[in-house]
């Protein structure tokens, strides 16, 4: 197919492709975790399908698919959960949550405990990125809360045993434009075949 392109056909599809990681690449530079957001100003469906569409990409160990998520906008359910993620004030004033949950049955009869236990999780932050990355593209706000209590997450969700609160993610329109944080320096994380074997 490139042969027949020739040669400004493939330079084309070079230039189509390097436009596409740009914007890749600003995405992800421009991703941080948003805690503030315009009240009285829902989240159009089409974006929250969006949302949902791209986290059900995610990869997940054996293509077991644990992942699942639970769309909450309801004042009452998002006041509970608030409470539960030990009174995160973003919980609260959300217009939307959706709360990241892995789906453990899928996993444990192949991988056993350390489907239930880990891969589980792993699959899970895995459709999490996805959603915090689509809403950067899509211009929303998002915030992941991963610090809550799960006993009480699973009891008002009605969650059963088998399906693990993953994380909640708190979306909307952004109120704020949140500095960045300094990063340690690259240099600094990266190892060489082994642990402190610098390059």
């Amino acid at each position: 197919m490139l042969i027949q392109l020739g040669k400004w056909g493939l330079v084309y599809l070079l230039c189509i492709r390097s436009k596409y990681m740009s914007e890749f690449d600003d995405i992800i530079k421009r991703r941080k975790m948003v805690r503030q957001y315009i009240q009285n100003k829902p989240i159009p469906q089409e974006i929250v399908d969006k949302l949902i569409a791209n986290a059900h990409r995610a990869p997940s160990a054996g293509h077991t698919q644990v992942q699942e998520f639970i769309i909450v906008q309801d004042p009452m359910i998002k006041k509970k959960l608030g409470e539960a993620a030990l009174n995160q004030e973003q919980v609260y004033d959300a217009p939307l949550l959706i709360i990241v949950c892995a789906n453990t049955s899928r996993s444990v009869g192949r991988y056993g405990k350390r489907g239930r236990e880990f891969y589980s999780i792993i699959d899970g932050a895995f459709a999490s990125m996805l959603i915090l990355l689509t809403a950067v593209n899509e211009g929303i706000g998002a915030c992941f809360v991963g610090a809550f209590l799960d006993v009480k997450v699973s009891e008002i969700l009605e969650l059963p045993d088998y399906v693990k609160p993953i994380g909640i993610i708190a979306l909307g329109f952004p109120a704020e434009d949140p500095s960045k944080f300094k990063r340690i320096d690259i240099s600094k994380l990266v190892h060489y075949e082994k642990y402190s074997n610098k390059k």
